[in-house]
């Protein structure tokens, strides 16, 4: 009885393995039709389109670290931060806001293969949708030209870090063993290695 038990977990761990793969590979994806997008077909410098910027968020006496996939600066301002998944992009418009918004940036994009959403970070509303919704870069220097940002409330900044890192924690967690101990999928793979 162990044995078919483990042999199913076993079954279990390498279904979900092979999705997180699946789900890195079209994330890789939409970056990179991202970048091409950005560089290509929007106007935008090489020098304004940086690439995996990674922020440091405090929270308490505890330091954790985030990241978006674009940052795109025009003469000096943020513009837009870009979040690329694999998933369910309305399930990530709430993560790209929450991190254009600690960031100080005036839009943000959520983007997979085949699909965008671009965002007013202030309301947190979709602007447009689809990849031609994504401004070219004449177009964005007009919008944070006429952008007007406040300045969040320090309650409000601490909201916006514990709903940004809510958001990274969330991988894919199984029960693992008689304890129910959740663990994550790479630790579950590293454990069924050994």
């Amino acid at each position: 009885m162990e044995d078919e038990l483990v042999q199913r977990e076993k079954k279990i761990f390498a279904i979900l393995e092979q999705e997180v793969e699946d789900g890195a590979h079209l994330a890789a994806a939409a970056r990179k039709m991202m970048h091409f997008l950005l560089l290509e077909k929007k106007g935008y410098a090489t020098e304004e389109v940086e690439r995996n910027v990674v922020f440091t968020l405090t929270l308490g006496t505890e330091t954790a670290h985030s990241s978006v996939d674009f940052l795109v600066t025009l003469n000096g301002k943020k513009a837009m931060v870009i979040k690329c998944s694999a998933g369910s992009l309305d399930s990530r418009e709430r993560q790209a806001i929450a991190a254009a918004r600690l960031l100080a940036v005036p839009f943000a994009v959520v983007a997979d293969p085949e699909h965008a959403e671009f965002l007013d970070t202030a309301t947190g509303k979709v602007i447009g949708e689809g990849f031609g919704a994504v401004p070219v870069r004449e177009e964005m220097q007009k919008m944070i030209a006429a952008a007007d940002p406040k300045p969040l409330s320090p309650e409000r900044v601490e909201k916006e870090k514990r709903i940004l890192l809510a958001f990274d924690a969330i991988r894919c967690i199984v029960p693992q063993g008689a304890d129910g101990r959740a663990i994550q999928i790479g630790e579950a793979c590293e454990k069924k290695k050994t």
